[in-house]
């Protein structure tokens, strides 16, 4: 799934009050989001391979995950938090 961070489909935002920010779910389960619009997940198509490698993991806490995922086709590279904070929002 590739949409905004509510599950709409992805658009670019044409100003800040209309940017719901991204949200992605790779086929391994991996999420991410972002506040943001992120240019580079918006060019990513579903079934692109791709390397995604964990970056931070809290202990006691199974939220603040982060993750980098390169899209090998575009080559692109973002590192995105299964939460929009650290602390899983908490």
């Amino acid at each position: 799934m590739i949409g905004r961070r509510f599950g709409a489909p992805l658009r670019r935002p044409n100003s800040k009050a209309t940017n719901d920010g991204t949200g992605v779910e790779l086929g391994n389960g991996v999420h991410g989001v972002s506040n943001d619009f992120d240019p580079a997940v918006a060019n990513a198509k579903v079934g692109d391979p791709r390397e995604t490698c964990p970056v931070s993991i809290p202990k006691g806490d199974d939220r603040g995950k982060v993750f980098t995922t390169t899209n090998l086709r575009t080559k692109d590279f973002r590192p995105l938090g299964d939460s929009r904070h650290l602390c899983g929002g908490a």
